[in-house]
């Protein structure tokens, strides 16, 4: 998922982020491996795949391990930019000038909204690409991509607000736009939803504007081609891992549900890269 928030998954090997570990719990080796994780792919945060690996004896360490080569490798960076001039992604029309204004979303506020949705999608989209080449057979060409420039430096970002500090009723409404884009048995909250939980308003465009994609059914044929790129994408990285790659079954099961599930990360992917690109140029101005 996007990392999905899912209190309705059960078992050891579920993506389970609701009772995941938070970043500032974090102490010791999983401190550590979280601040390398940032520094390694170059994000701002931790989404919640690697947060619930940690519920998993010896899966965060374990994927980690595994994962790790072949962000260093700048290929997965390149597979995800591939993927961001292929999809075909859900955007919703284009904003009027004011519309943002009149919601109670500050001007001032669009750089910090812009760089949370980014984080997310390239932390999703990083772990999309990687974890599926960590479980996909190998198939295709050896990836051999140009590398494409780091990321701008993030801007300090608001953090995660907890559950118990998300209004009732915008902590409802988080739910129901989250359902753009899920499967049944698959319902978890996507975390990016919280993250942007203190700008209601924006929250309410959004859900006028992914509406139609969900009922013309967009949303649905953009994550599937979402998945069906990865998967294309992931089997040449699959020559860029070790040739045994040993993990906890459950942490195997965990990261194979995560990268093939609809419900999961592709569907957070494609809606948050079709954000990206409606966000680019706010209030109708080019």
């Amino acid at each position: 998922m996007d990392d999905l928030d899912n209190d309705k998954m059960g078992g050891a090997d579920r993506h389970d982020p609701v009772a995941a570990i938070s970043e500032a719990e974090a102490t010791g080796e999983t401190a550590a491996i979280f601040a390398d994780i940032r520094q390694t792919m170059q994000i701002p945060l931790i989404t919640s795949i690697w947060r619930t690996l940690v519920d998993i004896e010896g899966g965060l360490s374990a994927v980690w391990n595994v994962a790790r080569p072949l962000y260093e490798t700048g290929q997965p960076a390149a597979a995800l930019l591939k993927l961001q001039k292929r999809a075909v992604l859900p955007v919703p029309e284009p904003l009027v000038p004011g519309q943002l204004s009149c919601t109670g979303v500050p001007v001032e506020d669009l750089p910090v909204i812009r760089a949370l949705i980014g984080a997310y999608n390239r932390s999703n989209g990083l772990n999309l690409m990687t974890l599926t080449g960590l479980v996909a057979p190998r198939s295709g060409a050896h990836p051999a991509y140009l590398t494409p420039p780091d990321p701008d430096p993030w801007p300090k970002l608001p953090p995660l607000p907890a559950p118990a500090d998300i209004p009732a009723n915008v902590w409802t409404f988080l739910h129901h736009i989250n359902r753009f884009g899920a499967v049944p048995g698959e319902e978890g909250l996507a975390t990016i939803w919280r993250h942007l939980a203190p700008w209601p308003g924006l929250l309410a465009v959004i859900y006028a504007g992914l509406a139609p994609h969900q009922r013309d059914g967009t949303i649905q044929r953009s994550t599937q081609h979402v998945l069906e790129i990865a998967q294309t994408e992931g089997a040449r990285l699959a020559y860029l891992r070790p040739e045994v790659v040993s993990l906890p079954e459950a942490a195997r099961r965990m990261i194979t549900n995560y990268v093939r599930n609809p419900g999961l990360v592709a569907r957070m992917v494609a809606i948050g890269h079709g954000l990206a690109r409606w966000l680019e140029f706010p209030d109708g101005q080019a």
